[in-house]
Protein backbone atom coordinates (compact mmCIF):
# COMPACT_ATOMS: atom_id res chain seq x y z
CA UNK A 1 0.00 0.00 0.00
CA UNK A 2 1.39 3.15 -1.13
CA UNK A 3 1.42 5.78 1.94
CA UNK A 4 0.93 8.66 -0.52
CA UNK A 5 -2.27 7.35 -1.77
CA UNK A 6 -3.19 6.28 1.61
CA UNK A 7 -3.07 10.39 2.81
CA UNK A 8 -4.88 11.11 -0.15
CA UNK A 9 -7.60 9.07 0.24
CA UNK A 10 -8.29 9.24 3.49
CA UNK A 11 -8.03 13.02 3.07
CA UNK A 12 -10.89 13.14 0.43
CA UNK A 13 -12.38 10.61 2.26
CA UNK A 14 -12.59 13.20 5.07
CA UNK A 15 -13.79 15.80 3.08
CA UNK A 16 -16.69 13.52 1.40
CA UNK A 17 -18.00 12.74 4.47
CA UNK A 18 -18.00 16.37 5.73
CA UNK A 19 -20.21 17.26 2.59
CA UNK A 20 -22.47 14.11 3.49
CA UNK A 21 -23.01 15.62 6.56
CA UNK A 22 -23.37 19.31 5.45
CA UNK A 23 -25.96 17.74 2.36
CA UNK A 24 -28.23 15.51 5.30
CA UNK A 25 -28.04 18.48 7.24
CA UNK A 26 -29.39 20.76 4.51
CA UNK A 27 -32.02 18.07 3.61
CA UNK A 28 -33.20 17.68 7.16
CA UNK A 29 -33.72 21.15 7.58
CA UNK A 30 -35.56 21.78 4.55
CA UNK A 31 -38.12 18.99 5.47
CA UNK A 32 -38.39 20.26 9.29
CA UNK A 33 -38.96 23.81 7.32
CA UNK A 34 -41.72 22.15 5.27
CA UNK A 35 -42.78 20.45 8.35
CA UNK A 36 -42.52 21.47 11.47
CA UNK A 37 -42.98 18.43 13.40
CA UNK A 38 -39.82 16.17 11.39
CA UNK A 39 -36.89 15.92 14.17
CA UNK A 40 -33.73 17.35 12.64
CA UNK A 41 -31.23 15.38 12.53
CA UNK A 42 -27.92 13.94 10.22
CA UNK A 43 -28.36 10.11 10.91
CA UNK A 44 -30.73 8.51 8.34
CA UNK A 45 -30.72 5.34 10.41
CA UNK A 46 -31.51 7.15 13.37
CA UNK A 47 -34.21 8.85 11.65
CA UNK A 48 -36.59 5.95 10.63
CA UNK A 49 -37.43 6.02 14.28
CA UNK A 50 -38.84 9.53 14.30
CA UNK A 51 -39.55 10.88 10.85
CA UNK A 52 -39.33 8.42 8.70
CA UNK A 53 -40.31 10.74 5.67
CA UNK A 54 -36.68 12.73 6.62
CA UNK A 55 -34.91 9.73 6.39
CA UNK A 56 -36.02 8.18 3.07
CA UNK A 57 -35.09 11.21 1.30
CA UNK A 58 -31.93 11.40 3.11
CA UNK A 59 -31.24 7.52 2.09
CA UNK A 60 -32.35 8.62 -1.77
CA UNK A 61 -30.06 11.73 -1.22
CA UNK A 62 -26.77 9.39 -0.59
CA UNK A 63 -28.18 6.78 -3.15
CA UNK A 64 -27.80 9.71 -5.75
CA UNK A 65 -24.18 11.12 -4.63
CA UNK A 66 -23.32 7.28 -4.92
CA UNK A 67 -24.57 6.62 -8.77
CA UNK A 68 -23.14 10.41 -9.12
CA UNK A 69 -19.59 9.07 -9.20
CA UNK A 70 -20.55 5.94 -10.79
CA UNK A 71 -21.18 6.92 -14.96
CA UNK A 72 -17.99 7.26 -16.55
CA UNK A 73 -18.53 6.51 -20.09
CA UNK A 74 -14.95 5.83 -21.43
CA UNK A 75 -12.99 2.73 -20.63
CA UNK A 76 -9.73 4.92 -19.88
CA UNK A 77 -11.22 7.27 -17.54
CA UNK A 78 -13.28 4.45 -15.71
CA UNK A 79 -10.08 3.02 -14.86
CA UNK A 80 -8.74 6.02 -13.95
CA UNK A 81 -11.39 6.76 -11.47
CA UNK A 82 -11.78 3.62 -9.98
CA UNK A 83 -10.21 4.31 -6.97
CA UNK A 84 -12.86 7.46 -6.74
CA UNK A 85 -16.01 5.05 -7.29
CA UNK A 86 -14.53 2.74 -4.03
CA UNK A 87 -13.94 5.91 -1.82
CA UNK A 88 -17.21 7.17 -2.14
CA UNK A 89 -18.97 4.10 -2.07
CA UNK A 90 -17.66 2.75 1.31
CA UNK A 91 -17.62 6.47 2.76
CA UNK A 92 -21.02 6.98 2.16
CA UNK A 93 -22.02 3.17 3.13
CA UNK A 94 -19.74 3.87 5.97
CA UNK A 95 -21.61 7.26 6.72
CA UNK A 96 -24.57 5.73 8.08
CA UNK A 97 -23.18 3.68 10.75
CA UNK A 98 -20.72 6.47 11.97
CA UNK A 99 -23.32 9.45 12.03
CA UNK A 100 -24.77 7.27 14.85
CA UNK A 101 -21.90 8.69 17.17
CA UNK A 102 -23.09 12.23 18.25
CA UNK A 103 -26.22 10.37 19.34
CA UNK A 104 -24.70 7.83 21.65
CA UNK A 105 -23.73 10.26 24.57
CA UNK A 106 -26.91 12.45 25.19
CA UNK A 107 -25.68 15.64 26.84
CA UNK A 108 -27.70 19.13 26.80
CA UNK A 109 -24.50 21.20 25.41
CA UNK A 110 -24.32 22.04 21.16
CA UNK A 111 -20.33 22.17 21.32
CA UNK A 112 -20.18 18.22 22.24
CA UNK A 113 -22.82 17.16 19.52
CA UNK A 114 -20.72 19.22 17.32
CA UNK A 115 -17.57 18.18 18.39
CA UNK A 116 -18.52 14.85 18.13
CA UNK A 117 -20.26 15.63 14.69
CA UNK A 118 -16.43 16.47 14.12
CA UNK A 119 -14.87 12.64 15.31
CA UNK A 120 -17.17 11.04 13.66
CA UNK A 121 -16.57 12.80 10.22
CA UNK A 122 -12.57 12.00 11.17
CA UNK A 123 -12.91 8.34 12.20
CA UNK A 124 -15.50 7.70 8.97
CA UNK A 125 -12.52 9.75 6.87
CA UNK A 126 -9.77 7.45 8.01
CA UNK A 127 -11.66 4.08 8.11
CA UNK A 128 -13.34 4.82 4.59
CA UNK A 129 -9.95 5.88 2.95
CA UNK A 130 -7.84 2.69 4.64
CA UNK A 131 -10.77 0.49 3.30
CA UNK A 132 -10.43 2.07 0.57
CA UNK A 133 -6.72 1.96 -0.24
CA UNK A 134 -6.79 -1.32 1.00
CA UNK A 135 -9.75 -2.33 -1.92
CA UNK A 136 -7.24 -0.41 -4.73
CA UNK A 137 -4.80 -2.66 -4.74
Amino acid sequence: MNSRTLGWNIAASIGYSFILTFITFIISAIVKFFYPPYALGISPFLLFSTSLGTAIVQLLILLALIAFAFPVRTKIAGIQLLSIRYLSLITSISYLFFSMLPYAIKTPYIQTFIGLVIAFNIINGIFSGSIASIIQK
